[in-house]
């Protein structure tokens, strides 16, 4: 369907439409480096597939014949679908979750794996012994969680077990001559944000661990082990509340040399398996990249000390490092264009490094609305962060107003173009993105805030942005709407209970009861409320007094709901639910279900809708 919005302010002559939205929608993951070329993945706005490419001189090139898509579904979150050989492609396929091989040359993709009910992810090549390691997660029938492992793929397919025993498994790395193997575990309740543990083992000649052994020494979360080029190993760890590099010494961790970045997270929440803040180049300097209040910088470390550098294009947000072959290359995201695919050169003795686009970085034929830092008080002087996006028609105020809540809830968001935003700013809105307690990006101690208290801090956080726009005379008390999805809609539905702030809301896939994901969501966060709220029995009552579709009778601002049929994280009798209870006290409610979609929507149709229908929901309570 198509809106037509009821502005408040003039908004740009012919704002982007909702397809022009999606479309216009970049993402690139999972870089590798080899033979002087850059490969990745590229999302596919047109398709909503993952393609797996070759980056050269603004050309992208798919290596892989159009059917597949690149996608792993370990965890539901996936992340770490593919590896390189010298001439091969490894990657996990969407449609089945197994792994195939393509040449790089393009053209031919064979199947290697056929294991019936299992799933892939962290792919790495073995070079010594040919073959790959990965996580592979098998969902047995009559099993109430699948069974989480390290393995080893051969030639043939055939697949062997390096360990077991542990809920999870992430992040195998190998040492460059192929005689040892690292890895990140953890158990249930915690997450990987929490506390996990590296072990490591060294390797026989067959490639089987001969005795695995605990080398972390503290109970943190530990993430992203590997190996320098001379093969001592590395990890990321908040020992200190904020995620810094660590070398091993034989017996313990150990930060590297010199004054450190303060204040910066040299890694991100593992929600995805696959994540690269890290590396050396070919004269051995360690290369990383730090978030400083959501903004990203780049670092090289030379042994001694540690040097920021200053890349000429200001990106703010880096991530995806590659290194390899004499090559270094990330992926940058702007504020005000297309994101990159960013091959980087300089020399060791200077500060200033150039960025050069292999692919992508595109400037909008539209105008652009940048990102505001910003932090909205609160009662005890501390402050939330939050990005600021005025509408077109800046200078004109009060403006209607969208309260953006990321999902997670301990991911976080960043100062990046968004053409969902734009979207709406273009329409005389303005957004803006909240990083409430609990995001990651600003230390573990702000992480670990909402411990025990989701459904509070969140809820309190929010409602501070809310008031500073409104005290601050930027937003329209009258027009002030609240959105999220996954975590963020359970934030959101929990807001409208908790305020009269909000003249309406959208849950998008939402939580709105907490009490039943135990039981039915997936096994990576089948405990993870246990840390959010409490124990689903010790702490039952609280998890009423926090529950949205308990507290339904509170909220008296319309809603609007969009659910995906297959979603296995939050299921869709949820929101059917909510959605009735709301009903039958008069709430106006508009609900949306896309039978193809999970949690999370990718077709670009059914994005395209939810934009045009947020859009059109939004418009009949301004106008009233």
């Amino acid at each position: 369907m198509s809106a037509t919005p009821v502005f408040l302010h003039d908004p740009v002559e012919h704002p982007i439409s909702a397809a022009e939205a999606v479309k216009a929608v970049r993402e690139y993951a999972g870089l590798r480096t080899q033979g002087g070329s850059a490969y990745g993945v590229s999302f596919d706005s047109r398709t909503g597939k993952n393609q797996l490419c070759r980056f050269e001189a603004g050309e992208l090139e798919s290596i892989l014949p159009a059917e597949f898509s690149v996608r792993s579904r370990v965890h539901e979150y996936g992340g770490g679908a593919w590896c390189l050989s010298s001439h091969n492609a490894f990657f996990v396929n969407d449609s089945d979750q197994q792994i195939w091989c393509a040449s790089l040359s393009g053209g031919f993709a064979r199947q290697l794996t056929s294991m019936h009910r299992s799933r892939f992810a962290d792919l790495t090549f073995d070079s010594v012994r040919q073959r790959l390691i990965a996580i592979c997660e098998t969902h047995t029938q009559g099993q109430p969680e699948p069974e989480n492992r390290l393995v080893s793929v051969g030639s043939d397919g055939r697949v062997r077990v390096l360990a077991e025993g542990a809920d999870f498994y992430a992040s195998p790395a190998l040492s460059p001559d192929g005689s040892e193997l690292a890895w990140v575990e953890w158990d249930h309740p915690n997450q990987p944000w929490l506390s996990t543990r590296v072990c490591a083992a060294s390797l026989s000649d067959l490639g089987y661990p001969k005795e695995k052994r605990v080398v972390s020494d503290v109970e943190r979360a530990w993430v992203q082990p590997r190996f320098s080029p001379d093969g001592v190993l590395h990890a990321v760890v908040d020992r200190d509340d904020w995620w810094s590099i660590e070398s091993f010494n034989g017996e313990a961790f150990t930060p590297l040399s010199g004054d450190k970045p303060a204040d910066t997270e040299f890694a991100s929440a593992p929600w995805q398996f696959g994540l690269s803040s890290y590396g050396w180049d070919e004269n051995g300097a360690l290369w990383a990249i730090g978030q400083h209040r959501g903004y990203s910088n780049l670092y090289r470390h030379d042994g001694i000390r540690w040097q920021r550098l200053c890349l000429d294009l200001k990106a703010s947000r880096l991530h995806s490092l590659a290194l390899a072959d004499g090559e270094i290359c990330c992926v940058a995201e702007f504020s005000n264009r297309q994101p990159m695919v960013l091959r980087i050169s300089g020399t060791p003795d200077t500060y200033a490094v150039n960025g050069y686009a292999l692919h992508g970085g595109e400037f909008p034929d539209y105008p652009v609305t940048n990102p505001e830092p910003c932090g909205a008080p609160l009662p005890d002087g501390s402050r939330v962060p939050y990005f600021l996006y005025r509408g077109v028609s800046a200078g004109v105020a009060p403006s209607p107003t969208i309260i953006f809540i990321h999902g997670g809830p301990t991911a976080s968001t960043a100062p990046i173009l968004k053409s969902a935003i734009q979207f709406w700013t273009q329409r005389g809105y303005m957004v803006a993105d909240v990083n409430y307690r609990g995001s990651t990006g600003y230390g573990r101690s702000y992480r670990m805030m909402l411990a025990g208290r989701w459904g509070e801090s969140d809820v309190e956080d929010v409602e501070s942005v809310a008031h500073d726009l409104i005290y601050r005379g930027l937003a329209d008390p009258g027009a002030m709407f609240i959105r999220g999805n996954s975590a963020g809609g359970y934030t959101a539905l929990s807001a409208l209970a908790n305020s009269s702030l909000f003249t309406a809301g959208a849950s998008l896939y939402g939580v709105s009861e907490p009490s039943r994901l135990n039981d039915v969501t997936h096994k990576f966060e089948s405990r993870y409320l246990s840390w959010l709220i409490g124990d689903p029995v010790a702490d039952s009552t609280r998890y009423l007094e926090r529950s949205p579709l308990h507290n339904a009778h509170r909220i008296s601002s319309p809603v609007i709901f969009f659910q995906g049929e297959e979603d296995k994280v939050v299921l869709p009798e949820q929101t059917r639910e909510m959605a009735t209870r709301l009903r039958e006290q008069g709430v106006p409610v508009e609900t949306h279900y896309f039978s193809d979609e999970g949690h999370g929507f990718r077709s670009p149709v059914n994005q395209i809708s939810v934009l045009e229908l947020e859009l059109a929901f939004y418009s009949r309570w301004i106008s009233q």
